[in-house]
């Protein structure tokens, strides 16, 4: 029964946690610039970070990721 309710109580925590974690964009193609801007909220006017990914695979972040990402991709 003490195996249940622990079991059931980790689930619970681990379901919080991925409700609470913020959005991933989606993985950048090989030879493809990308870069993926994450938003504050739904509204998507205060960009709080941004990441770049160059042609090679280098990935550069500035800021923080937030919760509603806008990925772009280029061509090489």
């Amino acid at each position: 029964m003490i195996r249940r309710a622990s079991l059931a109580v980790l689930l619970a925590l681990g379901t919080l946690t991925v409700i609470g974690s913020p959005a991933h964009a989606r993985a950048c193609q090989i030879d493809y610039h990308c870069e993926t801007y994450y938003y504050s909220d739904s509204t998507r006017t205060t960009v709080v970070g941004v990441k770049y990914e160059n042609c090679v695979g280098d990935v550069t972040w500035v800021g923080t990721r937030g919760s509603y990402p806008e990925f772009y991709e280029t061509p090489c």
